[in-house]
C-alpha cells in the first residue's frame, strides 16, 4: 500500500490500515480515549466481531463490513453514512458523492512479497531434530505413534 501510495490516502482522511492477518487477535488496534467505560464501535473488513476483539476492552464492539464499507465510512466519519445515498461536503463546501469502487482485484503492480513465509520441508526428513525445551510451559513433542499390531 506505502509502494503504490495508498497509505497516505488512508491516513490523510484518517483511517488506519492494519496487516490484513493476526493483527486483531493480538490487539494491534490502539482505543484513542480517556475513559476506558466508554461504548465504543469498530468497523473493520478482518473476519469475526465480537466484543473484545480488536483491543481487549469490553466496550468496544466489532462490526465487519467489505473493504469499500469500512472506507467510505472512515472518510464519512460516521457509522450512519449510506454511500449510496448521502453526500459529503468537501473543503470548499461543496456536496459530492463517493464514486461507485472499481472492483480492482489485485495491485496493478503485483504483491510486493519480500518473505513468502514457506520453507519447502528437507526432501529426506529422517534426520530432522525438533528440539523442545523440557521446561516449556507452551510447546510439547508427541509421542510417536504405535505401528498397527504392536501396543
Amino acid at each position: 500500500m506505502e509502494r503504490d501510495g495508498y497509505l497516505d490516502i488512508f491516513e490523510n482522511v484518517g483511517g488506519v490500515v492494519l496487516a490484513n492477518a493476526c493483527g486483531p487477535c493480538i490487539g494491534q488496534w490502539a482505543r484513542h480515549s480517556t475513559d476506558p467505560n466508554r461504548k465504543n464501535s469498530i468497523v473493520t473488513s478482518y473476519n469475526r466481531n465480537f466484543s473484545k476483539r480488536n483491543d481487549g476492552n469490553p466496550n468496544t464492539h466489532a462490526s465487519v463490513a467489505s473493504p469499500e464499507i469500512t472506507t467510505a465510512l472512515t472518510i464519512a466519519g460516521s457509522l450512519t453514512f449510506n454511500p449510496l445515498t448521502d453526500y459529503l461536503t468537501n473543503d470548499k463546501g461543496e456536496k459530492f458523492k463517493l464514486q461507485e469502487p472499481l472492483g480492482i482485484e489485485m495491485p496493478q503492480k503485483g504483491f510486493a512479497v519480500e518473505d513468502a513465509g514457506f520453507q519447502a520441508p528437507a526432501e529426506d526428513g529422517s534426520s530432522v531434530e525438533v528440539i523442545v525445551a523440557p521446561t516449556s510451559d507452551r510447546l510439547q513433542l508427541l509421542a510417536p505413534f504405535c505401528s498397527p499390531g504392536r501396543h
